[in-house]
């Protein structure tokens, strides 16, 4: 349902005072984020490392990215499901997403870059995107360390789960509906990934739904991002931590562009054991996570709606 008093996301700071581990600012910023995610399955993340000069190169270059022509677009491909282009069959200029797999290195960034402008008149794309992906990426990191911590889990699993974690950074474009009646643009969903940093452009849109079915609007702050847990996150935390149900909506006469950054984990993905108990059986078998991938792309030919119970049914107990 829709409510008029709409309540607001949490925010949490992460200013290199509250990064500084084991201090009392740490540990406070540490269970706000926990208590984020099991309440609202997403937080905002006030993040400053990201200046405003590089988003605003960011933006720019998604503008020329996305302006190339379709047949370009579509060179970027994947064995994946969600991770290469993908568009409205219809009208690609109403949503389309790209994708850069292992975008914190930068050889694979080039990569993508020489795809769409084989010329290479690409006017630092590469430098531009790969910075936007390493900062991205160590907040993310961040995030994963406060959450492993607050659940008593040993820094060793959480070392050695960073050290298998592949970044996917997504470009997302909107066509505006042009009227002025609200119109779902990306239809309601979950993420697949561990977590999904976003950072919108100057058109608002993203709506994110609460446990009592209510959608909020995102009111973005100055240097923030929309943190939220997806579906491996979840079956992580042996569903102690719920994934993020939101949508886009738009009204507004112009593009919506936004870039996401996403975790996954490379391999085997284990529920820890300082997570699982008498009140917290556990709910789900270790899993692949990109194979997780694979089974959704089945579920999706038999028509299946892939919501958050998508990996309940992939690797549920």
């Amino acid at each position: 349902m829709d409510n008029p008093k709409l309540q607001k996301l949490p925010v949490v700071n992460f200013g290199q005072e509250n990064l500084q581990h084991g201090t009392k600012s740490w540990s406070l910023a540490r269970n706000e984020v926990r208590h984020a995610l099991e309440e609202y399955g997403c937080f905002l993340a006030v993040y400053d490392a990201v200046s405003f000069k590089l988003r605003d190169s960011v933006f720019s270059a998604l503008e020329k990215l996305f302006d190339l022509p379709v047949e370009t677009k579509k060179k970027n491909t994947s064995d994946t499901l969600f991770f290469g282009y993908i568009c409205d069959d219809r009208d690609p200029s109403i949503r389309e997403n790209m994708g850069i797999e292992n975008s914190t290195d930068i050889e694979e960034v080039k990569k993508f870059s020489k795809l769409m402008w084989p010329q290479g008149n690409d006017d630092n794309f590469s430098g531009i995107i790969h910075e936007c992906a390493n900062l991205l990426s160590e907040l993310e990191q961040v995030v994963i360390r406060m959450v492993f911590e607050s659940y008593g889990v040993e820094k060793l699993k959480c070392d050695s789960h960073i050290d298998s974690i592949m970044y996917v950074l997504r470009f997302n474009n909107y066509k505006a509906p042009g009227v002025d009646e609200k119109t779902v643009i990306a239809p309601p969903h979950t993420d697949k990934c561990l977590i999904s940093i976003l950072a919108p452009s100057q058109v608002n849109g993203l709506e994110v739904n609460l446990k009592d079915e209510q959608w909020i609007p995102v009111d973005f702050l100055p240097s923030s991002f929309v943190v939220m847990a997806g579906d491996a996150l979840m079956a992580w935390s042996n569903d102690r931590i719920r994934p993020c149900l939101h949508r886009v909506q738009m009204n507004a006469n112009a593009r919506r562009s936004s870039v996401l950054m996403s975790s996954y984990h490379k391999g085997v993905v284990h529920i820890p054991q300082e997570l699982i108990d008498e009140e917290n059986p556990q709910r789900y078998k270790p899993f692949d996570h990109l194979e997780y991938h694979n089974f959704l792309k089945k579920e999706l030919q038999t028509g299946q709606h892939l919501q958050c119970d998508a990996i309940k049914r992939y690797c549920g107990v």
